[in-house]
């Protein structure tokens, strides 16, 4: 019986304290796999990575994730899972805050350096994953795919923002930028002078309210698993107890999902719509890196299942030709 550590390793971005990262992570390794977390909290404190851009020359490098497991060529990675990135935790030794910012601008570097050169299935890739971060760029990419979106305003200016909440009668709600927090509904007191003169710390998202049912669709691998989040609150996030009820889409929509999945670059997305009331179908975001352990819960749909199998098998990809600009 071959040992799982002579198999082809499966990186997980992430680490045991992440459910979802631990949930693939035991799925992988009663499988047989050879799962390895990789968290970039530990790198490079506790990891020893040696990466070769001049891989014609060279096995392409190494990665060791602690001193009790042996090194990972990296040409041997079969697939990655970017589940949480923990971001970059300097070696309190350094103190002076100039070295303090060489030091992580050094080991941003090398991390993305790494991430964007296996030459292996990424679910989903830093690319992509990066483009996320700018959801106006992500939100004009859809419009561009000709996807119904909010009318969505991203700004600093009060007068611009005074104009686009007169201009839906004061139905409008704001979000962050790039995300963290939840929606909440624009009221009158903002748009005061004094409420407004907060833009000059940050800009911040606006758009229409759009009235209607709450749909999470899982894309994963050309297939869709949907809900509807019947939520009584803005933001279905602020309601955990709201049923999730597994639905059918139209088959046009499911097609609007693909499409989107593809315009993003993505293999796997949790795809966020509202339903309105006309029965018309608009596009929230794509998220690259969606929690679906709950979903599946209650819903029974394979999600977790779909996302081993392609992690396993990586030749069973449904090859498109997806668009990623950052």
């Amino acid at each position: 019986m071959m040992n799982p550590r002579d198999k082809q390793p499966i990186l997980i971005i992430g680490a045991p304290d992440e459910p979802h990262a631990a949930f693939v992570f035991e799925k992988l390794e009663a499988l047989g796999e050879n799962p390895v977390y990789f968290d970039t909290r530990r790198f490079p404190t506790q990891m020893k990575l040696a990466f070769y851009p001049n891989s014609s020359k060279n096995t392409g490098g190494h990665l060791q994730v602690d001193s009790k497991s042996p090194s990972i060529p990296l040409s041997a990675v079969q697939s990655v899972y970017w589940r949480y990135h923990f971001g970059i935790e300097l070696s309190p030794s350094i103190t002076d805050p100039f070295i303090r910012e060489m030091a992580f601008r050094e080991i941003d570097s090398a991390i993305g350096a790494l991430f964007r050169s296996l030459p292996c299935l990424w679910v989903n890739s830093a690319q992509a994953i990066e483009q996320h971060r700018y959801k106006g760029f992500q939100l004009k990419l859809l419009s561009e795919a000709g996807l119904r979106i909010p009318d969505t305003l991203i700004s600093n200016d009060p007068e611009a923002v005074k104009a686009f909440y007169h201009r839906y009668n004061g139905s409008v709600i704001y979000k962050p930028v790039r995300g963290g927090a939840h929606t909440s509904p624009v009221k009158k007191d903002d748009i005061k002078p004094d409420r407004l003169k907060e833009l000059s710390k940050s800009p911040v998202q606006f758009q229409e309210m759009i009235p209607g049912v709450d749909i999470r669709v899982y894309f994963i691998n050309g297939e869709t698993f949907a809900a509807e989040i019947q939520s009584q609150t803005l933001d279905f996030r602020d309601d955990p107890k709201a049923p999730i009820v597994p639905i059918e889409l139209p088959e046009t929509v499911q097609a609007a999902c693909v499409h989107v999945a593809e315009e993003l670059g993505l293999v796997f997305s949790g795809i966020d719509l509202r339903r309105t009331p006309e029965q018309e179908y608009v596009f929230i975001e794509g998220n690259p890196s969606p929690m679906f352990l709950h979903f599946q819960e209650v819903t029974s749909y394979p999600i977790g299942a779909r996302l081993i199998d392609l992690l396993r098998n990586p030749d069973r990809l449904k090859r498109s030709k997806p668009r990623v600009s950052v």
